[in-house]
């Protein structure tokens, strides 16, 4: 199987992601082909909820070994999961915590780890950080990729502890950089919500400026936020649960304590995959707080940062083809 066709998703963190592995196909001697009828090997990366579309724009896939490339953020799985399961021959997943839910679904889930590239920033592109947050930061500033209107990200808990933080600390700032649709809302002037598009320079410069990225989330099938800023060697402040797990430890971030609810109606009502009785995290907010006024006073452990900024060679693109490599020899073999 040397020719392989990858569907690349237009949401933006699956095609990031799948844009990377097709990096490390090229690495490790793969053929990338624009058209299934070329394929030996075809990979559906995306929600496979939109598995049975994609088989219906390019018929030829339908033809050919199939593998789906899907994550979830939950113990339980999708019931709207089934369906595209049936359509594929295997399951790649990014985290052994995706992969045991997906499991409930599929006899064959492989884990294939997300790629951490070490994005590399100039000195302009750090003049426009400064610029673009204000000069009154100075670099005391804590950063975020949130996407303001999906309740897993936990925004609302984020800006809660900030407001206490904030109360006693105005040199102090949240800075949010917003994706797929930029929400208005309060907070105040210690508060920098980045709603345009930015580049991947732009966003390493303004990783590399913080006191620690912080992610109250309820679940991450990976989190692809949280392992691009460890690789810059920034302190990472995040729910100790679920898929970012599979990077974060004690000794390179802050896991942070939490506890395990349902999701409840709101969650359910807004996204098919998900039903009322699912669990999810609640972070504990004392914990983010304490956290969070710690590296104020003190700034950052340079122990801890340095081993945060190790995942990037863990999870290098020469060492993720290598896996990838070995995934290809094993659906061949199996296969064949």
């Amino acid at each position: 199987m040397k020719r392989v066709w990858w569907y690349l998703s237009d949401y933006i963190s699956h095609r990031r992601a799948g844009e990377a592995y097709r990096k490390c196909l090229a690495l490790a001697g793969f053929e990338i082909v624009e058209r299934p009828e070329e394929a030996d090997l075809a990979v559906l990366h995306d929600d496979p909820m939109n598995w049975s579309d994609i088989l219906d724009r390019y018929p030829a896939a339908r033809t050919k070994p199939k593998v789906g490339f899907a994550v979830w953020e939950g113990l339980a799985l999708p019931d709207v999961y089934r369906a595209g399961f049936a359509l594929v021959d295997e399951i790649w997943t990014a985290s052994a915590f995706s992969a045991e839910a997906l499991g409930q679904g599929h006899a064959r889930v492989k884990v294939l780890p997300h790629v951490v590239e070490l994005a590399t920033f100039t000195p302009e592109d750090l003049e426009w950080a400064r610029t673009r947050l204000g000069v009154q930061s100075k670099g005391r500033y804590f950063f975020s990729i949130v996407d303001a209107i999906n309740p897993r990200k936990n925004l609302d808990a984020l800006l809660r502890v900030f407001a206490r933080l904030a109360h006693s600390n105005p040199d102090v700032f949240l800075v949010l950089k917003q994706y797929r649709m930029s929400v208005s809302f309060g907070g105040g002037a210690q508060i920098v919500s980045i709603g345009e598009s930015v580049s991947d320079a732009r966003m390493a410069a303004l990783h590399s400026g913080a006191l620690a990225y912080v992610a109250p989330h309820r679940g991450e099938a990976w989190g692809l936020g949280l392992s691009e800023a460890m690789s810059h060697g920034v302190p990472v402040l995040a729910t100790g649960w679920s898929g970012n797990m599979e990077f974060m430890d004690q000794r390179n971030s802050v896991p942070l304590r939490f506890e395990l609810e349902p999701v409840g109606e709101r969650m359910s009502r807004m996204l098919p995959h998900f039903r009322p009785e699912m669990l999810w995290a609640r972070v504990d907010e004392e914990h983010l707080l304490r956290e969070m006024l710690r590296l104020v006073r003190r700034g950052p452990d340079p122990g801890m940062c340095e081993r945060a900024r190790a995942v990037a060679e863990r999870f290098s693109p020469r060492r993720v083809s290598r896996i990838l490599t070995g995934l290809i020899r094993e659906f061949e073999e199996r296969a064949g």
